[in-house]
């Protein structure tokens, strides 16, 4: 109606996406975010033309074994 006044403006918009990115970043630090980087490398190879197109770090494949045994001796 005509006396309803506007929704939605600019500081309300970018406090919403702000809390958005607010809680994505806090998910992603609770979950181990800079630490995880170390587990394949952060980046990937270049294109083929350029580069090799791999990731860096250890190569996991399904014939990769992982030792789970409490004492390793």
């Amino acid at each position: 109606m005509a006396d309803e006044p506007e929704s939605g403006g600019p500081y309300e918009i970018i406090l919403f996406v702000g809390g958005i990115l607010l809680v994505l970043v806090l998910l992603w630090y609770y979950n181990g975010g800079p630490d995880k980087a170390d587990l394949r490398g952060l980046f990937l190879a270049p294109p083929m033309p350029v580069g090799s197109g791999d990731a860096y770090g250890p190569q996991l494949s399904a014939t990769t074994t992982i030792d789970t045994r409490v004492n390793k001796q």
